[in-house]
């Protein structure tokens, strides 16, 4: 799919064997949620609930929290320079969290709770990518709303951008089920089971489905002079990394130069068992992006092949 400062601008929906798939189908973006949990943060700046400079223990603070978090900034969560990774986060922790019968935000506090009672394991300033980060966004904006991190999703970022086919965690069962690759197999995964995506206590960082032209409105957000979620001065703070030597910031994967601002963005995402592949071609005004319910490996490789294709099609390039 394409989209430009306008709106969407062209999607190509075609299964296997040449299939035509119904547009209003949804698709699980994995990591790529994480633009999204930044945006919703950066919007809250703009409406004076949230503010940049905070640091990670401010964020929280009805919860003891190790001195260490005292100065660091939500910026450097953003660009995944806190020193937190996501040492503890293996399939015994996932497990267990699925079973966990509290409430999302209930959990997610909890785990804000572990997280800052202690030092990041990492040294901080340098990137480690880790979905942690992303949740301890969500988590603050949680704490500040007084709200779920996906009603706050839904009513400040999906409901602004007029996105309607956008939702949490597995995709509904009447659309295309994510698969497990083993080998040269395909395994469909019932949306229904705990096993199709991961624990809802990790989804700002990677649990929204949404139709493909629900996402190109999303990615269309970043181009224009008036961006019409956030912004431009919020915009422009937001995909700036968090020290001049990183290239990561917002969600977002930067290149260009590092005296000014990124102009293309881009950003894969995957929960094993579909994948989605985004680029924002900010000098040109342009976005692209592939969705497909094939995870791992080859899903990353079949994205790659409609993104090329996308780009060779697009009279900016």
């Amino acid at each position: 799919m394409t989209c430009s400062e306008a709106g969407v601008s062209g999607i190509i929906s075609q299964g296997e064997d040449g299939a035509v798939l119904d547009p209003s189908f949804r698709w699980h973006i994995g990591s790529n949620t994480k633009a999204m949990t930044a945006a919703l943060y950066a919007r809250m700046v703009d409406v004076g609930r949230c503010r940049w400079g905070a640091s990670v223990a401010s964020l929280f603070p009805a919860i003891a929290s190790h001195p260490a978090w005292a100065d660091i900034r939500v910026e450097e969560l953003l660009s995944h320079s806190a020193g937190l990774t996501d040492t503890f986060v293996d399939g015994r922790w996932l497990d267990a969290r699925r079973a966990d019968g509290k409430p999302a935000r209930e959990q997610r506090r909890d785990l804000v709770k572990r997280i800052l009672s202690g030092a990041p394991p990492e040294r901080r300033g340098v990137y480690r990518y880790g979905n942690l980060n992303y949740v301890l966004v969500g988590a603050a904006v949680e704490e500040t709303a007084n709200v779920s991190w996906e009603e706050a999703m839904q009513a400040e970022v999906f409901a602004t951008l007029r996105i309607a086919e956008a939702g949490f965690g597995p995709p509904p069962r009447t659309g295309p089920w994510g698969r497990e690759a083993k080998g040269s197999i395909l395994k469909p995964i019932d949306p229904s089971l705990g096993e199709a995506d991961n624990p809802s206590v990790l989804w700002p960082s990677g649990g929204v489905h949404i139709s493909a032209s629900g996402y190109a409105q999303f990615l269309a957000s970043y181009l224009g002079d008036r961006p019409p979620l956030i912004r431009s001065t919020t915009l422009n703070h937001l995909l700036t990394p968090a020290a001049p030597d990183l290239s990561y910031a917002g969600g977002w994967s930067l290149d260009g130069p590092p005296e000014s601002l990124a102009s293309r963005l881009s950003h894969d995402g995957s929960n094993t068992l579909w994948f989605a592949s985004a680029v924002i071609d900010r000098k040109f005004g342009r976005g692209y992006a592939a969705l497909t319910n094939c995870g791992g490996e080859r899903g990353g490789a079949i994205t790659t092949r409609i993104l090329e294709r996308i780009s060779l099609r697009s009279p900016s390039t």
